[in-house]
């Protein structure tokens, strides 16, 4: 399989994961699954409205909270597939007073007691990426793979909203 069919397969596959996750979530959740591709590689991401000043319908976020799940094509030829909680330029969100550092450190701390449920998990960067990470897939088999971290994405919506609320304007 050349490099192109396999970007093709992984895309394809999100678009499928995507479109799974909106006939289930989509009516009873506020989290909206995006799919497209950025720098390269194949992207999901789950954020909802209220965490952005920017569109829904663009992949690309300026500002915002945000969960991301990406294969570039080195991660594909390893089996991999990465993830991580960006928040950018929180500063700047509307109806929120935010110091990203703050935010960052606060969220780490409520986060810590559920570190262990995911994989290759990192939390030292700076305030834009909140934790990073990679897991084990099959390419045959993403959507097995990948659904349950965004399932399990679900429950830590809940603290990143309660986090904004205490900083609502």
């Amino acid at each position: 399989m050349t490099k192109t069919d396999t970007l093709q397969m992984i895309d394809a596959a999100f678009r499928l994961i995507k479109k799974h996750y909106d006939e289930r979530y989509a009516s009873r959740d506020e989290l909206i699954c995006k799919q497209g591709f950025y720098k390269n590689c194949s992207v999901l991401k789950l954020q909802k409205a209220s965490w952005t000043n920017d569109s829904m319908d663009k992949i690309q976020n300026t500002s915002g909270i945000f969960f991301s799940i990406w294969v570039t094509e080195k991660s594909a030829s390893e089996s991999k597939a990465n993830y991580n909680i960006h928040a950018l330029k929180l500063r700047e969100l509307k109806g929120y007073s935010i110091t990203s550092r703050n935010f960052a450190d606060e969220f780490r701390k409520n986060f810590t007691p559920m570190k262990k449920a995911w994989p290759n998990l990192s939390m030292d960067y700076g305030p834009l990426t909140l934790v990073e990470g990679w897991f084990e897939v099959d390419l045959n088999r993403l959507e097995e793979n990948i659904l349950p971290l965004m399932e399990r994405f679900k429950r830590i919506s809940m603290l990143i909203d309660r986090l904004l609320a205490k900083r609502a304007r």
